[in-house]
């Protein structure tokens, strides 16, 4: 069971994510917070996995969850548009998952899962956003990564991800196990890694993992 404290900005948004919390059999919530105030002991004292956050506001320096004197807290945040830049650029610097504040219960709660399992989660359509501002210089997921995997192996990918073995692979796309082996060690070459899990999460960092 995944413990996990939720934070919003507002009602509403608070309402939604203790419901999905609650609804979620893989899922515990410990606590939550509307706004920040006194945020940090909450947690401290919550022994949270993860941290759900609604934010209008991408603020890393105002909450450094590395300093809490308890267990590490994986930080997980939904964002509006307006600070998808912003979000984008820190994902490096203290987050294992953004997502848009209009993901769904399913994206949300999946994302959770893997920042509990340390993965990193960023979505799509957060780069997308992000790409649209004139100062934007994160490298695009998309950009190369999509062009380098063909279509097989981008398929593949997604379903390592989906804790498919070979033979699961094969029998479901029709293939050899053979021809599989071939690809993922296509996709482990072009990816730079060595290892399903390291694939999946350059994947999910990338953006080739469809959630």
């Amino acid at each position: 069971m995944i413990k996990v404290f939720v934070c919003a900005d507002s009602t509403v948004e608070l309402d939604r994510l203790e419901a999905l919390i609650t609804s979620a059999s893989s899922l515990k919530q410990v606590g939550s917070s509307l706004g920040r105030a006194s945020l940090r002991q909450q947690l401290a004292d919550s022994q949270a996995d993860v941290l759900l956050e609604h934010t209008l506001v991408v603020d890393l320096d105002g909450l450094r969850l590395e300093d809490l004197d308890a267990k590490p807290v994986a930080r997980v945040l939904l964002v509006t548009e307006a600070v998808a830049l912003e979000a984008v650029q820190a994902f490096d610097s203290g987050l294992q998952g953004v997502l848009p504040a209009s993901a769904s219960d399913r994206e949300i709660r999946i994302a959770v899962e893997a920042a509990a399992e340390g993965l990193l989660v960023l979505h799509p359509d957060v780069v997308a956003h992000a790409a649209t501002s004139s100062t934007f210089s994160f490298h695009n997921p998309r950009s190369s990564f999509e062009q380098q995997l063909s279509p097989r192996e981008s398929e593949i990918l997604n379903l390592l991800a989906a804790g498919l073995g070979n033979k699961e692979i094969a029998w479901q796309l029709r293939i050899s196990e053979h021809t599989v082996k071939f690809h993922v060690t296509s996709i482990f070459n072009k990816l730079n890694v060595s290892s399903r899990a390291e694939a999946v999460t350059v994947g999910v960092r990338r953006g080739l993992i469809i959630l």
